[in-house]
């Protein structure tokens, strides 16, 4: 067995997911929801604040406005120096809450244009450190104010369509490096029925954490440019100042002295943000071991027609929190007995029989001002044609896989 596996070392890949679901909605990880091996897909509801100003008034600021930003994309887990990336399937929205349309049907107004002059995206510690994805405004006509009804920008304003890829931005030779949003400038002209308008324009800042996803930057230079494209995206609504993605992190894994290319993917409905005094948690998580397809088919061939053993353990790693270190497995989880079919994906249900579990709290360090969530290591026993179970061990990943890079708050 030893030698049979060593041989299909270079053929083998798998996949290990943990899935953690919207609160009070939790459901087993999909396969095809996941984003390939070294991508990051994920939804963001960001809380923002909005300068409100009257132009045909010489620009006298009314209000601050608290809103949200509502974001999603796909972008790499991990860069290499100097390598080019990109963040693709990108879409966006703001949403104004309902007392102002309630304010504007009060005075007859009926219908919106709106302008979207900029929405800024950072690359903080790349290059170039910003770039607006409206780099030509969008004008979008005749929006209908509705009164008890928030009113939602949509960008694109296609429902099913994507900004094209947004970049290439490039990483430096070292450190980590932050997608995050920056600022928004939307110019709204409320029409009312009986032909009289206004003018007011919106510029928008972040008002807690703004960051995207960050992604470490090590290994060898001149990798090629990244772009994933064709990923699923099929994340629900989620709460301001949280956010749900999976994260396919690259790991190598040894098995019976082989070393094996795996994928170990994360997906999280977690805050963007922490309270000094507050916490964060990965709340019903549930999961699934995957073998593709074309491993199932390389694993039969060298005889192995059936897999079963226990994952024993996902380590997080927390800087700027504690704990420092957490088994997000607990005890672990049975791996039964499953035959394996050619031409499909193993599939293995994690935890079994529907159930789920809660990672963390992890609670912000005294003094810091941020909660660092990265992939740790991992382990579990596998037994292949009922043979004497052998542990599979996987290293921390290289450079690091951050989870979640929270600022903690007040």
């Amino acid at each position: 067995m030893r030698r049979t596996l060593t041989a299909l070392t270079a053929a083998v890949s798998g996949t290990v997911v943990l899935t953690l679901a919207v609160q009070g909605s939790a459901v087993a990880l999909k396969p095809a929801e996941l984003p390939p091996i070294g991508a990051d897909s994920g939804r963001f509801n960001l809380p923002i604040t909005c300068a409100i100003t009257m132009p045909d008034l010489g620009g006298v600021k009314v209000l601050d406005l608290p809103l949200n930003v509502d974001i999603q994309g796909v972008a790499p887990t991990q860069l290499g120096p100097g390598q080019q990336f990109f963040l693709t399937q990108g879409s966006g929205s703001m949403t104004f809450p309902r007392w102002l349309t309630d304010f504007g049907a009060t005075f007859g107004f009926t219908k919106v244009d709106a302008v979207v002059n900029q929405m800024n995206i950072g690359a903080a510690n790349a290059s170039p450190a910003q770039i607006n994805i409206t780099e030509k405004p969008i004008a979008i006509k005749d929006i209908k104010l509705e009164q008890g009804k928030e009113l939602t920008v949509r960008l694109p304003v296609d429902q099913t369509a994507t900004f094209p890829d947004i970049g290439p931005f490039t990483a430096p030779d070292s450190g980590i490096v932050t997608l995050q949003f920056n600022s928004a400038s939307v110019m709204i002209n409320l029409k009312a029925s009986w032909g009289f308008t206004m003018k007011v324009k919106a510029d928008c800042k972040p008002v807690a954490g703004n960051a995207l996803l960050s992604m470490a930057v090590g290994g060898p230079a001149g990798l090629p440019p990244l772009a994933y494209h064709n990923v699923p995206m099929n994340f629900p609504p989620i709460p301001v100042n949280n956010q749900i993605g999976i994260i396919n992190s690259p790991y190598r894994c040894t098995v019976l002295d082989a070393p094996f290319d795996v994928g170990i993917a994360v997906g999280a409905f977690t805050p963007l943000s922490v309270t000094r005094t507050g916490s964060i948690e990965f709340t019903e998580s549930s999961g699934a071991l995957i073998i593709p397809a074309a491993t199932v088919d390389k694993l039969l061939k060298a005889g192995i027609t059936k897999a079963s053993g226990r994952v024993k353990e996902l380590n997080l790693v927390a800087e700027g929190g504690s704990p420092k270190i957490s088994n997000v497995l607990g005890d672990g989880f049975p791996i039964p007995e499953t035959t394996l079919v050619q031409g499909q994906d193993l599939v293995v249900e994690l935890p079994p029989n529907g159930a789920t579990l809660t990672a963390g709290p992890w609670t912000p360090d005294a003094g810091s001002n941020h909660v660092k969530i990265s992939l740790g290591t991992a382990s579990a026993e596998l037994s292949f044609n009922g043979a004497a179970p052998t542990s599979a061990t996987c290293a921390v990943p290289s450079p690091e896989v951050i989870l979640l890079d929270a600022p903690v708050t007040g």
